[in-house]
């Protein structure tokens, strides 16, 4: 077993996969550490520099090798700063390997991602935007569509590309494209203000106008073929709540309502009984229903925060991130 472990960390396609991750973890603590030395609190500068810890990793190896075909030799090894065959193979409790650690956190990794985005991902796709017990609205009642109009003026966006959908639930999303939509509840224009609605439709043009860049796409194909990268899981969710915080300033910018934009916000967080999704407490599908609440609540509450103490980074970001860049570069050189 022993020797078929380290036959395949030693292919090429083995050194591949396991300096993805640690190309990952160290690109991941030093680009934490730049937030910190620098102060940066701007979510698309954070954006950018997050994506150093996915894209990075991907070029990385190909691109050391290149440089110098002996760098996964036995001598390169003996200098590197760390060489992983020195701590795959040590044993912790019971005659347990690390490397065997560290292929159960990849797999459960792995089905984290079957779970919770590439099955969902499918589902979607294979199902209507509009079902059956829940269609477009035909025939919309005088005041939804004043609210609608009058919450579109002075926005870049045509309301004939607006669909409002019968549904009670608040429920706001966008599209994008070539023909990008906003669909908006029944549910939700009733119990929004001219105001709220104002700024959600703004967020929400954000979003269309920002899809315009393939940033978001490219790096999440990436994050698809690193599948089983746990850090490469915790990045991209945090540069798609970054996305959010942009799309947050994208808001205020048009709107100029910073308060209506975090009271609206406040009106889409899950009420307690959310929580609970009717099933067995202790059934997998409820506890999982319960952290995306969960999860989802805490990204509101943040973005609530952030809008009351808005404020731009002192510094320009351009010097910064090229020292971080150099530095992950370099370091990760004698990562093997």
């Amino acid at each position: 077993m022993i020797a078929h472990m380290d036959f395949f960390i030693s292919s090429y396609w083995g050194m591949y996969a396991v300096q993805i991750v640690l190309h990952s973890i160290i690109a991941s603590v030093l680009v934490e550490c730049a937030f910190l030395a620098w102060n940066m609190k701007t979510p698309y500068v954070k954006q950018w520099f997050r994506s150093m810890v996915i894209f990075l990793p991907v070029a990385s190896f190909p691109l050391y090798q290149l440089i110098f075909p002996r760098r996964g030799d036995v001598y390169f090894r003996l200098e590197s700063l760390l060489d992983s065959n020195k701590w795959f193979f040590l044993e912790l409790w019971g005659g347990i390997s690390v490397f065997t650690v560290v292929v159960a956190v990849l797999a459960v990794t792995s089905v984290i991602f079957l779970i919770q985005e590439l099955v969902p991902i499918v589902l979607n796709l294979l199902e209507p935007l509009r079902r059956d017990d829940e269609p477009a609205a035909e025939a919309m009642e005088e005041t939804m569509s004043w609210k609608v109009s009058k919450a579109l003026e002075g926005l870049p966006f045509d309301e004939k590309f607006v669909e409002i959908l019968n549904d009670n639930d608040l429920t706001l999303f966008s599209s994008t494209g070539l023909n990008p939509r906003i669909y908006v509840s029944s549910g939700l224009i009733k119990s929004f203000s001219v105001e709220h609605l104002q700024v959600s439709f703004a967020h929400e043009i954000g979003h269309i106008q920002r899809s315009r860049r393939p940033f978001l796409i490219l790096a999440y194909i990436l994050r698809v073929l690193m599948f089983y990268n746990p850090i490469a899981m915790i990045e991209f969710r945090r540069i798609a709540q970054e996305e959010e915080r942009v799309c947050d300033d994208i808001a205020v910018a048009l709107t100029g309502k910073p308060e209506a934009l975090s009271e609206a916000i406040e009106m889409l967080r899950p009420e307690p009984d959310d929580y609970n999704t009717g099933a067995s407490p202790k059934g997998i599908k409820s506890i999982a229903s319960t952290l995306e609440q969960y999860s989802h609540d805490v990204l509101l509450k943040s973005r609530i925060l952030r809008i009351g103490q808005r404020s731009e980074d002192n510094i320009r970001w351009g010097v910064p991130y090229c020292v971080t860049l150099a530095l992950i570069v370099s370091i990760n050189y004698f990562v093997v």
